[in-house]
């Protein structure tokens, strides 16, 4: 998550390198041939480096890159590094010692990292990361009390070079609500989605570097571990030599070993070369944690951080006196507690304890309170932080909807844990101008059965009544959710509004801010029942309901599908005919 200032301070310490296969260090400048991903850091670098090229006309509100965009982005960032020859490292059993093989027998041999729990910790962290995206938010409503285009923008134009290239925000785009569901939606695809063919078909970009012996050339290598993704990247990279890509300036901090390093992904660019011509260069800045203490006169790089994140307005050459002073008594507890963010435990430890299906890492994070509750719940209730969406900050959070399924998923995990089970489990979200922690109050395992029992009657329902083969299958089931909430019937839109909103994607005659917030609001339905789907999955209940639920929720569409853009799901809803009969039987059956 980074602390503040420190890449500021320490890149005049950076050197240019390039990326390269089989490269070595040439009298101009290092060269880096393998490389571990961070994977979070660059769904986010890719997020912007799209936005900065979007076009400056289109309506400020529409303008958020979507989860199928910035997939597209990643994919075609991933495909020039492999032209360039980059290895992503994975871990080989034989290139470990002995020793390190026998500690490390289940670590997961991937080279993409995602993180998969948070320690507790880092929840004071995490809780002011929230406040900020709410923030955001309520900043951006205030300042577009209308949206003023009734044109949607064009499907981003994903040119590979533009993702190498600094371009600055308009500043109408600084501080824009970020897409919640991107790091969710990525993890999934590069395991399960981009094949060879499909990047052949939807990305633009040079594909002569793919492995041809991977359908997925990517799902071998991208993981999810069961805590952070920092630890994981500091460890193979002191493995292996390898550079961590990433954005997080705690990298630093770590123990990269002699020959691990850090390449900031801001600072990366293709540069011409005069030997290859038609081959650009990947070229950035990278520091190399092991020599930096002697470059600085001998002090700890941790010490260092810690009186920066103490002072962050101390000029540095001050930092340096005082992370060369002796300690003060009182400050001795502080820093061992700062120093062991950077140390992991040994529960703690990079290697994982068991492999995981692949989970969304709101649902992996849920899953390791159970699994190793004294690193990530400390036998508190669990806790999930719920992302910001994007809505009307004015009105009731859209979260507020699909409560019910994910109220259903959580009970039957706990139920499936009774030796360490839980009463509560406390959701992070947005209520009114605050985060709050709203208590969700776990049910009984009959309770459960009944409530998955009502889940079937539902889809059985919707399935009767609407053409459950059609695309727009599962946006109308979550319309139903929403207006068969009676408490939020003063604000659900007439069904001649609903059926401009699902033909066009907007009620009146241009976007207003009620079709933003019903888009959040199907959203939130529709993550709700992905998540419950998930916890289905690790729910080590077995029985015939379980597997009828589990069998209902399977033809959920992927992340990317899921969380369409208004402009995405029109096509879904070009059928006149269609639209205009399944308004009718909504209003007819649900209201």
């Amino acid at each position: 998550m980074g602390i503040s200032f420190l890449t500021k301070h320490l890149l005049p310490y950076a050197e240019r390198a390039r990326l390269s296969v089989g490269g070595t260090r040439t009298e101009e400048r290092p060269c880096v041939s393998s490389v571990v991903i961070d994977g979070p850091s660059l769904v986010y670098h890719v997020y912007y480096r799209i936005l900065a090229w979007m076009d400056p006309s289109c309506d400020v509100l529409d303008i958020q890159p979507t989860c199928d965009e910035v997939s597209r982005g990643v994919v075609s960032y991933l495909l020039q590094l492999s032209k360039a020859g980059v290895v992503t490292y994975a871990i080989l059993p034989s290139l470990l010692p002995r020793q390190e093989y026998l500690v490390s027998r289940f670590f997961p041999r991937h080279g993409i990292y995602f993180d998969g729990a948070l320690p507790v910790s880092k929840r004071e962290t995490r809780l002011a990361r929230i406040e900020k995206s709410r923030h955001r938010l309520e900043v951006s409503r205030r300042r577009t009390p209308s949206p003023s285009s009734p044109e949607y923008r064009e499907p981003a134009s994903i040119q590979p070079g533009q993702l190498w290239q600094t371009r600055s925000l308009p500043s109408r785009w600084k501080g824009l609500p970020e897409n919640p569901f991107m790091v969710s939606a990525v993890y999934d695809d590069l395991r399960e989605r981009w094949t060879n063919e499909r990047i052949s078909t939807d990305v633009q970009s040079e594909r002569d570097h793919l492995p041809v012996d991977a359908e997925y050339p990517w799902a071998s290598i991208t993981a999810m571990v069961s805590g952070e993704a920092d630890f994981v990247c500091a460890h193979v990279a002191k493995l292996t030599g390898s550079a961590v890509l990433t954005s997080d300036s705690d990298l630093l901090l770590h123990d990269l070993g002699p020959h691990g390093s850090v390449v900031f992904l801001d600072s990366l660019q293709l540069s011409d070369s005069l030997q290859r011509p038609f081959e650009p260069e990947i070229q950035g800045l990278r520091i190399c944690p092991h020599s930096l203490p002697h470059r600085l006169g001998g002090i700890s790089l941790l010490r260092f951080a810690y009186e920066l994140k103490r002072t962050p307005w101390v000029q540095f050459p001050e930092l340096v006196r005082r992370s060369k002073a002796e300690f003060e008594p009182a400050k001795t507890y502080d820093y061992q507690d700062f120093i062991q963010e950077y140390q992991p435990s040994t529960e703690q430890s990079p290697m994982p304890k068991k492999q995981l299906h692949p989970l969304d890492p709101r649902v992996s994070e849920l899953f390791w309170q159970y699994e190793l509750s004294g690193v990530y719940g400390y036998a508190e209730q669990p806790h999930i932080y719920l992302g910001v969406l994007n809505e009307d900050h004015s009105r009731r959070c859209a979260w507020e909807h699909g409560r019910f399924y994910r109220s259903l998923g959580y009970s039957l995990l706990n139920l499936s844990r009774p030796s360490n089970g839980f009463t509560n489990v406390y959701e992070f979200v947005r209520r009114g101008g605050r985060i709050v922690a709203e208590t969700i109050t776990l049910a009984s395992l009959k309770t459960a059965m009944s409530d998955l029992q009502l889940l079937q009657r539902r889809l059985g329902l919707a399935r009767a009544v609407f053409n459950s083969s059609s695309a727009g299958f599962w946006v109308l089931f979550a319309l139903t959710e929403i207006y068969h909430d009676s408490s939020n019937m003063a604000t659900t839109p007439s069904a001649d509004q609903l059926r401009r909103f699902l033909g066009e994607g907007f009620m009146a005659k241009k976007t207003e801010w009620t079709d933003i917030h019903l888009l959040a609001e199907i959203q939130a339905v529709l993550y709700s029942l992905r998540m419950l789907r998930q916890l289905l999955g690790v729910a080590t209940l077995d029985n015939e309901v379980l597997a009828e639920s589990r069998l209902g929720l399977a033809d959920l569409p992927p992340l990317h599908t899921m969380m369409r853009s208004r402009r995405e799901m029109i096509p879904s809803f070009v059928d006149k005919q269609l639209v205009h009969g399944s308004v009718n039987q909504l209003f007819q059956t649900y209201c």
